[in-house]
């Protein structure tokens, strides 16, 4: 008799996304959970679509509840989630790994267990360690813009930017440091050196990362009249280079990009796609992304 697949569905999930790469007889080891938009999703989904690794999709819908409140299915489950998989630390997001019979929370830790799984979190300690330092660098820059878009205080964007410019100034440095490197084992020029990794020229967990929040920032920049990347050739080269990889045209060419929001519905930055603002009331008929039931995904 064959073993009963661990966490293999959920009735809270307005959406579940199958993920498989032309044979939908492999194994899918680990499903991922997340609000049914782009935030931390992202960029743990862009990477497994990089990795070409076969995987489930639990996106979770917030529905308008009464005149001005919110609700969700997640709401309820999730304390039945943590009675039966025995994980009192439940959050979104989460990861489920199948095969170990073990669900991972807090994002980071979810980067470090899926990168290990993909072969994307370093080749050895020292690039590993690098790896770790850099996702905990880009939460920090995570948090400045979730403060900004779900915070109750009359913040300007333009203070938001500054503050988001104080950790790329950071990511700018790391990335001139890896085309020294690049420059020095190769007979190319630094200045022609193109820098579309973070640790050693290779696919790693913080590279995905750093993409969905440089194109965060780059939409709020744009949208008030600004440019984030004054100052930051390595950051534009990066995100512009990152996004014509050829492992990333699955995913970013799907709708799980185009048609997700940045931010959940009660943000006040990018909580429609495009992006715009959704408004209580009035936006539920362009929530197009909700309630999509079981769909196939394949290249």
């Amino acid at each position: 008799m064959q073993e009963a697949v661990f966490f293999p569905s959920t009735g809270a999930a307005g959406t579940t996304v199958e993920v498989d790469f032309g044979d939908k007889t492999a194994a899918k080891k680990h499903a991922i959970g997340y609000w049914s938009i782009r935030g931390l999703g992202a960029p743990l989904t862009m990477m497994m679509f990089a990795a070409k690794t076969p995987f489930t999709l639990f996106l979770y819908d917030i529905l308008e509840e009464g005149e001005n409140g919110w609700t969700s299915d997640y709401f309820c489950a999730k304390g039945d989630y943590i009675k039966e998989y025995k994980q009192p630390l439940w959050n979104l997001p989460f990861c489920v790994d199948r095969e170990n019979k073990k669900v991972i929370l807090q994002t980071n830790a979810i980067f470090a267990h899926l990168g290990r799984a993909c072969g994307m979190l370093g080749d050895d300690e020292s690039s590993t360690s690098d790896c770790e330092m850099l996702l905990c660098e880009i939460y920090d820059l995570r948090n400045v813009i979730v403060g900004y878009v779900y915070g109750a205080g009359p913040a300007e964007p333009s203070s938001v930017l500054a503050g988001g410019r104080k950790h790329l100034s950071k990511l700018e440095s790391w990335l001139e440091i890896q085309a020294d490197k690049m420059a020095e084992s190769s007979d190319d020029k630094k200045a022609t050196v193109k820098v579309l990794h973070l640790v050693n020229g290779k696919y790693s967990a913080p590279d995905f990362h750093l993409y969905e929040m440089l194109d965060q920032f780059e939409a709020l920049a744009k949208e008030n009249g600004e440019d984030i990347y004054t100052g930051f050739d390595r950051l534009k080269a990066f995100k512009e280079g990152f996004a014509l990889l050829p492992e990333n045209q699955f995913y970013l060419k799907s709708w799980l990009h185009k048609e997700l929001p940045f931010n959940n519905c009660m943000a006040k930055f990018g909580s429609l796609p495009g992006p715009k603002t959704y408004t209580h009331g009035e936006s539920a008929k362009d929530a197009s992304w909700r309630g999509k039931g079981v769909i196939e995904m394949s290249p």
